[in-house]
């Protein structure tokens, strides 16, 4: 485990704790979506060594990011590493960098 793993994985868990759980909405998505999101599910589930990020916590991961993109993209201070969402959204960047990469065995 790397130095920043313990770090990753302690956001892993408070991403999850920070929203409530009890509402549920069902969404229609293609294959390719449905795969990318275990892919981050999987990847940050690694990382906290054990399963606690579930795919709700990855579609909002998604959109938490994609609505702070031209912050982290800009390297505004409040996107930078050091916030915990950084960290997790490099999970959303590794399965779509992997998707298209003949040697991951996705693409």
């Amino acid at each position: 485990m790397s130095d920043g793993e313990p770090e990753l994985a302690a956001a892993v868990r408070e991403f999850h704790e920070d929203i409530p759980h009890r509402f549920q909405v069902s969404l229609t998505m293609s294959m390719e979506t449905r795969d990318l999101l275990r892919a981050v599910r999987d990847d940050l589930n690694d990382a906290a060594g054990e399963r606690v990020f579930t795919t709700d916590d990855a579609i909002r991961l998604a959109l938490e990011s994609g609505a702070r993109y031209h912050a982290v993209a800009t390297g505004d201070r409040e996107a930078s590493g050091a916030d915990p969402l950084a960290a997790l959204a490099a999970s959303i960047r590794r399965a779509v960098d992997d998707e298209g990469d003949p040697e991951s065995g996705d693409g």
